[in-house]
């Protein structure tokens, strides 16, 4: 492993990431390979670029913003070139697919992730995943990179049926490194306020974590509380995919919940039942027992890098009996994980040799921008720290005040009851009545005598 030099200056890698998406894996894969790449290279600027970036944030980046790439013209490619000593691309969608499904518009930036910047050579695709259809852009991209990489067999093998010359490495899914980005004492703080929030159960009572699909949440329902009695869990507790949060009657995370949260919570569940392979590989990292449910088949390859196929199921009646395969399982994250940090090893000396290629450094500007970088960074850090205690601290006094105005509360609560149950009274005798007029409506007599009442009435 490359030691690190804090202090000497570095160079500016752009990370072409989905940052601007709210699923676990948009978020997760980004920050890993920064911290990761950051740790080997010392005082290096990674500098997140997305589709959109915070032309279109997402609450769920809680403060990590990307920049937005842009439209792929000429000068910004100059722009990106000239700015950046290597560029590295590593988003959670599959390269060549259209953004415009996942973001719901059109997206400027598409040719970027379908062809590169067209330079020689060109940005680095790194644990990257190729759309079923590979354009003849994408392969012409690669063959213009000295290291590449893909995170599954089904991407190399695709890339080799379009048409590509030369071999590209398969390394497993970066989230595999999420247990590195949060110290577990973090962990167990957050989750302990999220139990304050009653976003996640008692202490001491255990729960299962559902990845909600909104599109087959329906069909996996049954089987998760199946699932739940055969594990002996007390209660389940939905993780949002970045869309809305089924409404099951379970505890749920809300849709935006940010990264440290939603890995807190992965960190304290008994089980998980993952929806794609970033919460599975995040699941694994973090020591929890997961199930995959994958119906299409779209994430299997890349969860088979870390575990054995067993864990994925396409049926959710099967995911009882995955679990308990997935107690015999073996362990393959050693392994996986020694690959991955021999890969970034290497992402991190083609970084260096590109540093040098450039002389050591790049316009004079980017000089100033290396020191303002860490003190603006050093400050996030440390107003991310005073919410988590800030939150805390709130929720602890709104217990305190819950305690303190205990029977005040109770008496309130008394007379809330006692209106509620005069007020279901007067609804019941309505009713009565009502429908006591209604059968008295309903007789002949009443019927038969509406003329003479008529009449009577205009009478009097």
């Amino acid at each position: 492993m490359r030691a690190q030099h804090p202090r000497q200056p570095g160079g500016t890698i752009g990370l072409w990431c989905g940052g601007d998406l709210p699923g676990l894996g948009d978020q997760l894969v980004v920050r890993v390979l920064e911290r990761e790449l950051t740790r080997r290279l010392g005082d290096w600027r990674v500098r997140a670029l997305a589709p959109f970036g915070w032309d279109r944030p997402v609450r769920a980046d809680g403060g990590h913003v990307a920049e937005p790439l842009g439209e792929r013209t000429p000068g910004r490619v100059r722009d990106l070139v000239g700015s950046h000593h290597l560029h590295l691309v590593a988003p959670s969608f599959p390269l060549g697919c259209d953004l415009s499904g996942r973001y719901g518009e059109d997206v400027p930036a598409q040719p970027f992730f379908t062809g590169g910047l067209g330079v020689d050579p060109d940005a680095l695709w790194v644990c990257a995943r190729v759309a079923e259809d590979v354009p003849a852009e994408l392969v012409r991209w690669v063959e213009r990179q000295p290291l590449a990489s893909v995170r599954d067999e089904v991407s190399r093998d695709r890339l080799r049926a379009a048409g590509l010359r030369h071999d590209v490495a398969v390394v497993p899914n970066p989230a595999l490194l999420a247990d590195r980005l949060l110290p577990a004492a973090d962990l167990r703080t957050r989750a302990a306020q999220l139990r304050q929030l009653g976003q996640l159960p008692p202490e001491g009572d255990s729960y299962l974590v559902v990845q909600a699909p909104p599109s087959s949440f329906t069909a996996l329902r049954p089987a998760v509380v199946k699932t739940a009695e055969l594990l002996a869990i007390a209660e389940v507790v939905l993780l949002p995919t970045g869309g809305p949060v089924p409404d099951a009657g379970w505890r749920a995370l809300p849709s935006d919940t940010v990264l440290e949260d939603r890995l807190a919570v992965l960190s304290g569940a008994a089980a998980v039942i993952a929806a794609d392979e970033h919460v599975a590989a995040a699941a694994h990292a973090l020591g929890r027992r997961w199930v995959l449910f994958d119906p299409t088949g779209a994430e299997r390859a890349g969860a088979e890098q870390f575990a054995s196929a067993d864990r994925v199921v396409a049926r959710p009646s099967g995911l009882a009996a995955a679990f308990r395969r997935a107690l015999r399982d073996d362990d393959r994250s050693p392994e996986a994980v020694r690959r991955l940090d021999e890969h970034l090893d290497a992402v991190a000396a083609e970084a260096e040799r590109a540093f040098a290629a450039r002389g050591g450094s790049l316009e004079q500007r980017l000089a100033a921008l290396v020191e303002e970088n860490r003190a603006l960074r050093a400050a996030q850090q440390r107003m991310r720290e005073r919410i988590v205690a800030d939150r805390h601290v709130l929720v602890e006094r709104l217990l305190e005040d819950r305690r303190d105005d205990g029977p005040e509360l109770e008496e309130e609560r008394r007379l809330h009851r006692e209106l509620a149950e005069r007020h279901r009274e007067v609804v019941a005798r309505l009713e009565a009545e009502q429908r006591e007029l209604a059968a008295l409506r309903a007789t002949r007599l009443f019927r038969w005598t509406r003329l003479p009442r008529a009449v009577y009435g205009r009478l009097r």
